[in-house]
Formats: structure tokens, C-alpha cells, sequence
């Protein structure tokens, strides 16, 4: 069966049984080099996603673990919404997202690529010819060229999307073996899949990374525009009292969304009767196996629900403090404003949740 969204794949199977999610965020301006459709469903494409982004790159795969069940965990890449990779993806300031396609002509090994980034595009597809590989633009059926495609919903609104055909993803392995068992073993890679891996990262190395900036700035995106001009005033959250004795209140779009943003890590689900969802469910981290596992499940919590009740926002990056001994925890999420790109990431909030759910307000 296919699924229309990620939350609709993550009820009806498991993570770490049916698919798993790895996830390596960059710092400060960087590439993005992600697999959407990696383990057993377009196989290779998360080792080719690995080895091009390095040991230290940013990188991203979402993987089938069974071959078997693999079809049917294929998210279509203009409306895949995994919140890991959406925030990763919407934080990098170029993308490659790396797929596997049907030879579309006889046993033709080609890569066929696409995109709105059309200086990678052709750096890659030089480098990949120099390198013997045959290239072609992909064909409509499947090209990456939709604005809501995954591949180009970074800074720049522009990325690439690379689609290797099956005759060439085989001869990246002994004996064409593109099982989840042989392609996890790194010693049936054939001289060809580091050729390729390495030609394509010869083409990235070719946009230094501190030119990003300024290309990104160059690219045709048309500028964010506030429907209502008109300034909003929100009242705080923590709720305060000010120096006159008044409700506490802001006109700064940018503390709203802060402020927004701490009140719905600081909420239960159930707690809001008419929006029974709304919420992080932060008290359940207290009990789980380690702080691994809760830090782990806290991320996983907010991106969601941040991504569901306040897509305005772009998280870059969430830190859980358990205290066991306290039975407290500390979630501290740094958040930006979408409609502003690459700006404000530095802004913080700290929520902190005893066991029972009791939201203790912390320090701004």
C-alpha cells in the first residue's frame, strides 16, 4: 500500500523494525547529500548519499530494513515530510538527494539528473562525464523539477536530484547484487561506485562553501512579502506580569513565534480540550530506557509536532537534559523563522517539564 504522509507510514510500521532514519545535520552553510528512498527501496543510495557526503558532511537517509516490505515505504519525493529530513534539508543551502529509477533503456547504465540548481547540476554532470559516466536529463515522469520537490525545498528553493538507472546502481557491486545483505557490506563495492561517488563529489568541492552564501542570495526566489503589513501584538508565554502591571505582551513577530513555539513543548496532549493533539508528550522521556533514548524520542516528539502545529518555524536543533534524580527535563529547542531564511537561528527556548507534566518556567 503507499501512504500519503510519514505520520500515516510511522503508524503502521515501526522504526528500527521496518525502517530506520539516520540523520547528520551540518553547521553554519553546507551541502546536504540525502537518500529519501535508501536500504532496500533504490538501493544503493544511502551508502552513495554516505560516501559523498563524508565522514563529517551532512547527510540524511530515510531506509527500508526488509526488502520485502521496501515498495511500500516510498514516499513520493514532492510531498515527503519526515521532519528530520525536512528541517536538515530545509537548513542546507545546496541539496543532492540521491534515487534509484528502472533502466529506461535496455541495460543503459545512466544517471539521469535534475533540479532548480542549475550550477551543481552542471558541475556534476561534467565531472560525471569526465569520469566515462553517461548522464541525461531525467525525463518528466520523474524529473526533480517541482518547486514542492524535496530536493529543492532548501535555502535557495533550488537542489538536484540524481536518478541512477538499475544497469548502472548494479555495477556499483560484485555480481550486481543489490540486496539489503550484499549492499550493507562495504567490501562488495565495485571500483565504479567510488568513481561515481567520487566524481560527484569533485563537482560540490568545485562550489566552495563560502561562496554558497552569495550564490544562494543570486538565485531567482522571489522574496517574502507579509500578507498583513498590519503589527500584531501576542501576549507572552510564560504568561508575565510587565513593569506598568499589565499582561505581558510583544509586537516582535520573531518573540511570537518563540513564545509559540515554548508553549507548545510546554503542553501535554490532552491538555487542550478543543485541539486534543496539540502538544509534546516531554513527561514520557522521564521513563524511557537511557538518556540516548530519551533525548532521541524528545527530538522526534518536537520536530513533529512543530512541523504539525507551527510550520512557520524551522528548527535547527534540540538539546533534552534528563534528570532522572530530579525527575525533570530540560528540552531546549533553537528555532528560526521560515519566511526569513538563514536568519535568526541563534534564538532559543527552554522548557522545562516535571513528572506529571508540570511545565516549570526557565530563564529566556
Amino acid at each position: 500500500m503507499a501512504y500519503p504522509n510519514f505520520r500515516a507510514l510511522a503508524a503502521a510500521n515501526t522504526l528500527g523494525i521496518d525502517y530506520d532514519i539516520k540523520n547528520r545535520y551540518g553547521t553554519r552553510v553546507y551541502l546536504l547529500h540525502a537518500a529519501i528512498h535508501g536500504g532496500g527501496i533504490e538501493a544503493p543510495t544511502s551508502q552513495l548519499a554516505a560516501y559523498a557526503a563524508g565522514d563529517e558532511g551532512a547527510w540524511y537517509s530515510f531506509e527500508a530494513r526488509s526488502d520485502l516490505t521496501a515498495p511500500s515505504l516510498a514516499l513520493p519525493s514532492t510531498g515527503f515530510d519526515e521532519p528530520f529530513c525536512v528541517v536538515n534539508t530545509g537548513n542546507s543551502s545546496r541539496t543532492v538527494v540521491w534515487h534509484g529509477v528502472d533502466d529506461q533503456r535496455e541495460s543503459e547504465q545512466v544517471a539521469y539528473i535534475s533540479g532548480l540548481d542549475s550550477v551543481l547540476i552542471s558541475l556534476i554532470v561534467q565531472e560525471l562525464e569526465a569520469a566515462g559516466f553517461q548522464t541525461d536529463r531525467a525525463p518528466i515522469s520523474f524529473a526533480g523539477d517541482d518547486v514542492q520537490n524535496i530536493c529543492n525545498r532548501n535555502k535557495a528553493r533550488a537542489g538536484v536530484q540524481l536518478d541512477l538507472s538499475l544497469s548502472l546502481r548494479k555495477s556499483f557491486y560484485a555480481g550486481g547484487d543489490l540486496s539489503s545483505s550484499a549492499v550493507s557490506q562495504p567490501d562488495n563495492r565495485q571500483p565504479a561506485f567510488f568513481a561515481f561517488g567520487d566524481a560527484v563529489r569533485r563537482a560540490c568541492a568545485l562550489m566552495p562553501v563560502d561562496s554558497i552564501t552569495d550564490d544562494v542570495a543570486s538565485v531567482a526566489v522571489q522574496p517574502y512579502t507579509p500578507v498583513d503589513q498590519a503589527v500584531s501584538t501576542a501576549m507572552r508565554v510564560p504568561f508575565a506580569i510587565d513593569h506598568s502591571g499589565g499582561v505581558a505582551a510583544t509586537t516582535d513577530a520573531r518573540e511570537q513565534l518563540l513564545d509559540r513555539v515554548h508553549a507548545l513543548v510546554g503542553t501535554l496532549p490532552g491538555e487542550r480540550v478543543m485541539r486534543a493533539t496539540y502538544g509534546v508528550p516531554t513527561s514520557t522521556a522521564l521513563f524511557a530506557v537511557n538518556a540516548d533514548v530519551a533525548n532521541d524520542q524528545l527530538q522526534r516528539a518536537v520536530l513533529d509536532a512543530v512541523a504539525e502545529f507551527e510550520p512557520s518555524a524551522v528548527v535547527s536543533a534540540i538539546v533534552a537534559d534528563v534528570n532522572e534524580a530530579l525527575g525533570a527535563v530540560n528540552i531546549n529547542v533553537q528555532v528560526g523563522r521560515a519566511d526569513v531564511p538563514g536568519a535568526e537561528r541563534d534564538n532559543t527556548r527552554t522548557v522545562g517539564v516535571l513528572v506529571g507534566g508540570t511545565v516549570v518556567s526557565t530563564p529566556q
